[in-house]
């Protein structure tokens, strides 16, 4: 039974370990990824480094105060960003939508988001009125691409 339990909480142990084994310090981040992320984003602070299941390299970052994010290839790629923007950075035409699509709404939160693949831009912007919460995708010229659904959010969770 003594064996039973210690190879419980040795399995546990290990279990944890290998959890938190994602998380990188600065120095075991490959040269490539560092010397990519500082010429993308010279005026970064306060950066935390981790590894992905996949094998990506993903620092979560400010930028003036706003969180961001950024994922890498092991050989410095630069993959896609995410970063936080304040209202004020984001394009009329979005607030001009919102405003006549969604009366009675107020733009709570938005993120300026990129891919290399396909070059791909866009803006992602939570919505809100009262308790109700919308979140809306618009492409890198400010025109409405979707409402995202909670397909979609389950998607993104999985991914």
């Amino acid at each position: 039974m003594k064996k039973t339990i210690f190879l419980l909480l040795f399995t546990l142990f290990v279990g944890i370990t290998i959890t938190n084994a994602q998380d990188l310090t600065e120095k075991d981040v490959p040269a490539p990824v560092m010397t990519a992320f500082k010429k993308k984003y010279p005026s970064a602070t306060d950066t935390k480094w981790k590894k992905t299941k996949n094998g990506k390299l993903e620092a979560d970052f400010k930028v003036s105060d706003k969180k961001a994010e950024a994922k890498f290839s092991p050989e410095g790629t630069w993959l896609e960003s995410k970063q936080r923007i304040g209202k004020a950075q984001v394009p009329a035409k979005i607030s001009d939508y919102v405003k006549k699509n969604y009366a009675g709404y107020e733009i709570d939160k938005t993120e300026f988001q990129e891919e290399s693949k396909d070059n791909k831009k866009e803006y992602e912007v939570i919505i809100k009125k009262d308790q109700l919460k919308e979140e809306l995708k618009f492409d890198a010229q400010g025109n409405f691409v979707k409402k995202k659904d909670k397909k979609d959010k389950k998607e993104q969770k999985e991914g």
